[in-house]
């Protein structure tokens, strides 16, 4: 007996047989004692073996609005949305990281740093060129 799910089974010349009856089967040896059933009323019936050499160029999916998507990979691997190579999202606005966090070489920091005092206060951390570090007291505009 065949196992069908590890391994695909090999047809043989004027042998093989799919039939169609109440549901479709298939009989790689011809005997449809022993065939496997395909498809039947309460759906589909495929095995792993059956995509041993399902090769895809591409995926196209479709989201809820109804705009279509192509989904596959360049020659290094690279997941493509479209055609164009996928980033992850960083740096989003308004971010908030908690937990502790370490970092190691070096991390610049552009546009400032800003210090909360334990009661919230916020100070900006300022340095000149000599390298001396300095803060202020952050002003609120009365805006918020």
């Amino acid at each position: 007996m065949v196992d069908w799910n590890n391994k695909r089974p090999e047809m043989v010349d004027n042998v093989s047989a799919l039939g169609i009856g109440k549901a479709i089967y298939a009989a790689p040896d011809g005997n449809k004692e022993t065939a496997r059933l395909l498809v039947a009323a309460d759906g589909f019936h495929f095995k792993n073996s059956d995509f041993d050499d399902l090769k895809l160029l591409s995926i196209s999916l479709f989201s809820p609005t109804g705009s279509a998507f192509s989904i596959s990979f360049d020659d290094d691997g690279s997941l493509l949305v479209n055609g164009v190579k996928y980033k992850v999202p960083t740096n989003q606005e308004d971010e908030t990281i908690k937990g502790n966090k370490t970092y190691e070489g070096k991390t610049n920091l552009k546009g400032g740093l800003q210090l909360l005092s334990p009661n919230g206060t916020v100070f900006n951390v300022l340095v000149d060129d000599d390298g001396k570090l300095t803060t202020e007291k952050e002003v609120s505009d009365g805006s918020d």
